[in-house]
């Protein structure tokens, strides 16, 4: 999810994070994405579809999720922004005294921009040094462009990023591609894969495809007609997404790169944010069938800890069983940010 909007009470914070993690117990994820939501001027001339609203700082969020939840979060933190100095002083707060572990470190929106903030190697260095585990971005399409994004990753992986969460996916082929080059590189420098996490985002309405566009993701004519001439978009949008997973599994299969997926809503439309539930569904029942075992998901109570007592008495839980090697993530980030 997005975190709450700046200047919002402590009080409200935890009613929102307490609030999304009760809405999310009916799913079996591993665990959520906590996006940084920047505004990205320069990121393209074109204007923002939504108009952006400026989020609090998100690890505070991040923490109270954990917290509520039970499950793990991956905090997306922009290391752009802060000088060096004051980067240290937020890495110190969000591992001890929000307790995050994982972070997913991304750069500045543009490369004609001069950011103040430490390089990724930088910031890698600072975050491991208290014990963080680490992960990236990665994008296809700008490895149809450039044809690098798998010396990208290595690079990377090389600063000791453990995964990577792909921007959302609209053109499996290119994803494929990558993918498969990536694996090729692994092998030709006998170094193992790191995990490639999917992510994917429906999309119900012409609006919320402007917004798609706007993030740089490139959507096939014929994938936005189908979409877009259809009597529920969202629906076929899932539809679409799932046979785009379908086909990245089968085209990648002798890559040797492990593979996660993601889901979110780019939008608050109450459709949307519908079709994520479903699209994770069907997503995650995809990915354990391709592993060629048996699973099924299993629900049980769990009592509270001791130092919880005046908490929930009990908190219900999904656990996919034979799932913790898949690595699913079910993320919402809010396009009114």
């Amino acid at each position: 999810p997005a975190p709450p909007l700046e200047g919002t009470t402590d009080e409200k914070v935890e009613e929102q994070a307490a609030s999304f993690a009760k809405k999310m117990a009916g799913l079996s994820v591993d665990g959520f994405i906590v996006y940084d939501i920047q505004e990205e001027k320069g990121r393209t001339p074109e204007p923002r579809p939504f108009a952006f609203r400026k989020m609090m700082e998100p690890s505070g969020y991040a923490g109270l999720l954990q917290k509520k939840s039970g499950k793990g979060v991956v905090l997306y933190k922009c290391v752009a922004e802060h000088s060096v100095g004051n980067f240290e002083g937020w890495a110190d707060a969000a591992v001890n005294t929000h307790g995050l572990k994982c972070f997913n470190l991304v750069g500045g929106a543009t490369s004609s921009v001069t950011y103040t903030g430490p390089t990724m190697d930088e910031a890698a260095k600072v975050m491991t040094a208290r014990g963080a585990k680490l992960g990236g971005v990665t994008i296809a399409e700008r490895h149809t462009k450039k044809g690098n994004e798998h010396t990208t990753v290595m690079r990377k992986q090389n600063m000791g990023m453990k995964w990577f969460i792909s921007q959302a996916i609209y053109d499996d082929k290119q994803m494929v591609n990558f993918i498969n080059d990536y694996g090729a590189l692994c092998k030709s420098e006998s170094k193992a894969p790191v995990k490639m996490i999917l992510t994917f985002a429906p999309c119900g309405r012409e609006k919320t495809m402007k917004f798609i566009d706007w993030l740089g993701v490139v959507v096939p004519p014929e994938t936005r007609s189908a979409i877009l001439d259809a009597e529920n978009k969202a629906a076929t949008s899932v539809n679409l997404l799932c046979d785009m997973l379908r086909n990245i599994i089968k085209e990648t299969a002798g890559s040797g790169v492990p593979l996660g997926v993601s889901v979110e809503s780019v939008s608050i439309f109450k459709d949307e944010v519908a079709a994520t539930d479903d699209l994770f569904r069907r997503s995650q029942a995809i990915l354990l069938d391709s592993m060629g075992l048996g699973w099924s998901v299993r629900w049980g109570w769990l009592a509270p800890k001791k130092d919880e007592k005046k908490k929930e008495v009990v908190q219900m839980i999904g656990v996919a069983v034979a799932a913790a090697a898949a690595g699913f993530v079910g993320g919402r980030r809010l396009s009114s940010a």
